[in-house]
């Protein structure tokens, strides 16, 4: 949209009001002139009859009388006198206007016996245009006759001199026009616009940073009062400024002290990490190798073992060392775990395989392993060795809640959104409430060193999330525990770079 200055824009006004003004003044100027001219020729005819009458017609002149009218009319009036039912007609152009003996102004005047005055011509305001005037009087002829009168006054001398008088009021108009224009625009540019420019280069400075020292806003109270406001605002920002300098050096300050507080927690939960697991870890590996010393001892005190015993022994150490080897191979798959195989994994598959695989191996003594597995369960994207660890390890956790004897219930069903949902369930003494949000930390155990290091749930946990799955337990005291598994079907997988990590 396109702008204009302030001076064009006041300037364009001063001139449409001043305008405005100028015509509506000359229009009223016009009309009182009007007037009074058209009152002045219906005066001058009146004075006509009244001289005509005093001077002619009651002296029974009535010849010099007529002569003294046609002399007085302008051109194209005329007249008509009437008395005893008799008619005089007479014109300044010595023609006759036979329709004029019936004129109703005349019949008018005869009934009434006053004095009657018609304008003939167009009078709607402010368009008007006079013919001429008529006037119907009674007049006295002779001292013992009355008869009546009828002057017609034509007008165009008035029109003429209305047109000139129209002609100066608009050269008048424009003349003043010209002059309040550049009047006006010249004071209002000093008192109104240089103000303006100097409150803008004002703000500019603002903008810029800095207030003026002084600046000439003029005399006008509401620009004044703007420049105050201005200056406060300013103050205002500039507080707010420095408060919010103070603000931002305390965060600072607080968050580098957050940082250092931070590390200390990190190097301090390293530390119980690291006592955590040296108490397990320490005790796990103490007794194989403890194994391994004394089947050393033996093999040194005894060279002339026979070979069936030294190869007993040899075997017995080599047993110790996979177990080392396994402990640390656990340490490992938490801190660094190595690399997946996902696939389109069908869930009830791998549970019932490693169903089989921990009750052939015994672990099971005293406890009941019940599978309950759905046939809607839908397909996920997995390791299936990965999810059989995780699934041997909520066993496992669950027979040693048990205690030896109980149930464990593992079961299948699709989920509300689709995806695949794994429970398992036992009937031991539940998780305490101070523990159950611990339970998934590295490390944590509530079992006596050297029958766990603390890392199977943690393991499984991270396993669960690498294929986008979420873990989840519900326990009380008194009705078991309840571990949850939900994985997303395999046509809802997103995450796939998560399978080279």
């Amino acid at each position: 949209m396109r702008q204009i200055g302030l001076r064009a824009e006041i300037l364009v006004n001063i001139i449409f009001i001043t305008a405005v003004a100028m015509f509506l003044i000359g229009v009223i100027a016009f009309k009182v002139t009007e007037r009074y001219a058209v009152q002045g020729k219906i005066e001058g005819v009146d004075t006509l009859i009244t001289a005509l009458e005093g001077s002619y017609l009651r002296n029974g002149d009535i010849e010099g009388g007529i002569e003294f009218l046609k002399g007085s009319l302008n051109r194209g009036g005329w007249g008509i006198i009437s008395w005893k039912g008799e008619r005089v007609y007479f014109s300044t152009d010595g023609g006759r206007n036979e329709g004029g003996e019936g004129d109703p102004l005349m019949l008018r005047s005869m009934s009434t016996g006053d004095r009657v005055t018609e304008i003939a011509g167009v009078n709607f305001p402010p368009i008007s245009s006079y013919e001429g005037v008529k006037i119907a009087a009674p007049v006295r002829i002779s001292r013992n006759s009355k008869g009546t009168l009828l002057v017609y006054q034509p007008l165009s001398s008035l029109e003429d001199n209305l047109v000139l008088s129209q002609r100066l009021i608009a050269l008048w108009i424009i003349l003043f026009l010209v002059i309040i224009a550049l009047f006006g625009f010249y004071i209002l540019s000093r008192r109104i616009v240089r103000p303006v420019h100097e409150l803008i280069r004002t703000t500019e400075k603002i903008s810029a940073g800095r207030f003026p020292d002084s600046a000439d806003v003029g005399r006008v109270k509401e620009i004044n009062q703007l420049y105050s406001a201005l200056r406060v605002m300013f103050d205002d920002i500039e507080e707010g400024k420095r408060n919010l300098r103070d603000k931002i050096r305390e965060l600072e300050e607080t968050n580098a002290e957050l940082v250092l507080t931070q590390r200390e927690l990190i190097a301090a939960e390293k530390l119980a990490s690291l006592g955590q697991l040296s108490a397990g870890v320490a005790h796990e590996i103490g007794n194989p190798l403890s194994a391994i010393k004394g089947y050393a001892e033996v093999l040194r005190r005894a060279p002339g073992m026979d070979c069936d015993k030294r190869n007993g022994i040899v075997s017995d150490i080599l047993r110790e060392v996979s177990r080392v080897d396994g402990i640390i191979r656990t340490l490992l798959d938490y801190s660094r775990p190595g690399k997946c195989s996902p696939q389109i994994v069908n869930v009830n598959q791998v549970i019932a395989e490693t169903a089989a695989i921990v009750g052939n191996q015994g672990a099971l003594k005293g406890i009941t392993l019940t599978l309950g597995l759905s046939e809607d369960i839908p397909s996920i994207i997995a390791d299936p060795g990965q999810l059989s660890q995780v699934i041997i390890n909520l066993i496992l956790n669950a027979r040693d809640a048990l205690g030896g004897s109980g149930e464990i219930v593992i079961s299948t069903a699709r989920g509300g959104n689709g995806d695949a949902a794994i429970t398992v369930r036992d009937n031991g003494d539940g998780i305490p409430g101070d523990i159950i949000g611990k339970i998934f930390d590295p490390f944590f155990t509530t079992k006596d060193p050297g029958h766990g290091t603390g890392l199977g749930l943690s393991v499984s946990a991270r396993i669960v999330e690498t294929f986008e799955g979420v873990i989840e337990v519900e326990s009380a005291r008194g009705n078991g525990s309840l571990f949850r598994i939900t994985f997303p079907a395999a046509r809802g997988y997103e995450n796939a770079e998560n399978f080279s990590n």
